[in-house]
């Protein structure tokens, strides 16, 4: 079960850090020369990662940044359920004990 806690708690930091890019391109949307940058993930073993943050050399096009504001929380309540459900599978087990 320490795996699917790595698992989830490296997908939570990994959207931290693109939220935290969402958040600079929205933020910079309308400020002259700023490019859109993203933040690929890259998969480990377990878990996920943030590789470099990519500088797309496009201007901010705030409708992605909307999917990707979207998709974060997605992945946000998906990794707390883990976590909640893990939670729960290790207080049967230790119950029953």
């Amino acid at each position: 079960m320490t795996d699917v806690l790595r698992i989830a708690s490296s997908a939570l930091a990994a959207q931290t850090i693109r939220l935290a890019v969402t958040a600079d391109n929205v933020a910079n949307a309308t400020t002259p020369d700023y490019t859109e940058k993203q933040a690929p993930f890259v998969p480990m073993n377990p878990g996920v990662s943030v590789g470099a943050i990519v500088d797309t050399g496009q201007g901010v096009d705030l409708t992605n940044q909307m999917v990707n504001l979207i998709l974060a929380k997605t992945a946000y309540e998906a990794a707390v359920n883990v976590v909640r459900t893990t939670n729960q599978m290790t207080s049967t087990l230790l119950a029953a004990v």
